[in-house]
């Protein structure tokens, strides 16, 4: 599984945005689960696949180690792997995020967006309700 991860993680983002090669973006996965940005909520994160193969995955915390003033959940990761996009798969995923938050009391889901977020990921944050703040 973890190299599955690594792969779709390397293949979803342009190059020079996330990992260069397959070692860093497996470091970047380990990182992940090693508690490097933040504590991971199993709950929340969780993968896609279609046809056996893994089609993306979203990683949430419980906090941002990066924004002190967003309180609760936060999104650190989104990738979908480039041949599965535009089935819907990166919406089920921030879907299951929102709505396992939502049943474990949360109030808010925050995430940040930059130079490896997509106009289509960019779509999905929009359609489900997110909002820029501050």
């Amino acid at each position: 599984m973890a190299d599955d991860l690594a792969q779709c993680y390397l293949m979803s983002y342009p190059p020079d945005v996330a990992a260069s090669d397959l070692d860093e973006a497996r470091e970047e996965m380990n990182a992940t689960f090693r508690g490097d940005y933040g504590k991971l909520r199993a709950d929340a994160s969780t993968t896609a696949w279609v046809g056996g193969r893994l089609a993306g995955a979203i990683m949430v915390v419980t906090h941002s180690i990066w924004d002190a003033h967003l309180t609760g959940p936060f999104i650190i990761d989104l990738f979908i792997d480039p041949h599965a996009r535009g089935k819907g798969i990166g919406r089920a995923l921030v879907q299951h995020a929102i709505a396992t938050c939502c049943d474990a009391g949360d109030h808010t889901l925050s995430l940040r967006f930059g130079q490896g977020t997509s106009d289509a990921a960019m779509r999905i944050y929009q359609r489900l309700g997110f909002r820029p703040v501050g």
